[in-house]
């Protein structure tokens, strides 16, 4: 058993840093969070969509500045048919005119400045979707090592229960233990080893979904290097530049401008197909100049619903850009709350003593309790029960310190997005490379 779970441990690129903490940097083919998110940005499917999405607003814009196209007629009047004489009576006209629409004259301005309002609303969605494209990889990332740590930690207890059964085998074939012990012990060793097999899979998934972002399409756990992250708290850089406003919030602000831009267009729809005319006219071989403007007169206003319609689109606009920096400003306190907070814990969780000085710390107890149970169990100072509860408290420990580290990590990830930082830009910064 134990070899088939080192042979698999080994095929899932099972983390150095999960059993010797900081002694993985060395890696030369590991994954940091810096270069995943170096791959994603060059990479991501959805990065270059969001680009794409940017020229499709900026055709937009160039279209509606373009100028409209003149339209030219040409018409003649008492022409003799092919094969008939010559017309009595009835002289020969050509026409000649050139029509140019007026209405961009009067709507040009509104339509350009909504297409710009569209082209700043295109760039910040892309700019969201960079954000939350860096959110989700750096997610799939620490789910990645946290999963990692999982199945090492299963696979430790799993080991050292191991040698528990085997302890208790040969106590009960001296007749120096109780049969009893034996069954429980080998009920919990099946237990740690049906958690190995559960942990197994779910790496497996985690892996398969972080090839996603690592540029993988087929999301292999074979083609993916081993996940490396530092065991101490990842502090909050002082990086140079100001934040920038939320991609949201300027993504509000610019449909708000749009719509703003469609009531003018709407309202300048009242007068419709305004045209003006120009041309020649040759009659009786004398050419005599044609000039008029086409019209329409506004007896009933068929634009009423589209002046509606923009007037609510610009109140919609309006509360979705309150929403938007209403959410902004909770989800910046909130992150800065909880790395915070979760700094705070890890900082106590790291501490090479405990708060009494004994030069013992968190996970060094948790190594110490379940070694003194094992011994005082082999001396048959406790019963089983205290063996098997020192093991589960063992692996609780070591879950909890690197759940709450790898929690903290994102804390300060999900800060600086919060903050408005571009993710791929701050993390080229070397305080935050890993």
């Amino acid at each position: 058993m134990l070899f088939t779970i080192v042979v698999l441990l080994a095929q899932l690129g099972t983390p150095v840093n999960a059993r010797s903490g900081a002694g993985s940097a060395g890696v030369a083919d590991s994954i940091s969070l810096a270069r995943l998110l170096q791959r994603v940005r060059a990479l991501h499917p959805s990065l270059g969509a969001a680009a794409a999405r940017v020229d499709v607003a900026r055709g937009a814009r160039r279209a509606a500045g373009a100028f409209p196209n003149p339209v030219l007629q040409f018409g003649i009047e008492n022409a003799r048919l092919p094969g008939r004489g010559p017309l009595v009576g009835l002289d020969h006209e050509a026409t000649s005119t050139a029509t140019v629409p007026l209405e961009f004259v009067y709507q040009r301005g509104a339509r350009v400045h909504r297409a710009d309002a569209q082209l700043d609303a295109a760039r910040a969605d892309a700019l969201a979707d960079r954000q939350r494209v860096a959110l989700e990889a750096t997610r799939a990332y620490y789910r990645v090592a946290l999963a990692e740590v999982e199945l090492s930690t299963a696979v430790d207890l799993s080991t050292w229960l191991d040698s528990v059964v085997s302890y208790s085998r040969s106590r009960v074939a001296e007749g120096a233990g109780a049969g009893a012990d034996l069954l429980r012990a080998e009920l919990e060793a099946d237990r740690a080893e049906t958690e190995v097999t559960l942990h197994q899979a779910a790496l497996a998934q985690a892996r398969a979904g972080l090839g996603f972002f690592y540029g993988d399409s087929i999301g292999t756990a074979g083609s993916i290097p081993p996940i490396v992250i530092p065991i101490a708290p990842l502090e909050r850089p002082r990086l140079g530049a100001p934040p920038g406003a939320r991609a949201e919030v300027e993504s509000a602000r610019a449909r708000l401008a749009a719509a703003q831009a469609g009531v003018g267009i709407a309202r300048s729809m009242i007068v419709r197909d305004l045209s003006a005319m120009v041309g020649l006219k040759r009659s009786i071989g004398t050419t005599s100049l044609l000039a008029g403007v086409v019209v329409p007169l506004p007896i009933i206003n068929t634009n009423r619903g589209q002046l509606g319609q923009a007037d609510a689109e610009r109140a919609a606009a309006t509360f979705d850009l309150a929403a938007a920096d209403a959410q902004v400003r909770s989800e910046t306190a909130g992150a800065a709350d909880a790395a915070r907070l979760l700094l705070q814990r890890v900082q106590v969780l790291a501490r090479s003593s405990d708060s009494a000085g004994t030069g013992t710390g968190y996970l060094a107890r948790a190594d110490e309790a379940r070694r003194i149970a094992l011994g005082a169990y082999r001396e048959g100072a406790i019963p089983l029960f205290q063996v098997l509860d020192a093991a589960r408290a063992w692996g609780e420990a070591r879950l909890s310190y690197f759940r709450t580290l790898y929690a903290q990590h994102e804390s300060v990830v999900a800060l600086l997005a919060a903050e408005g930082h571009d993710l791929f830009t701050a993390f080229d910064r070397k305080e935050l490379r890993q």
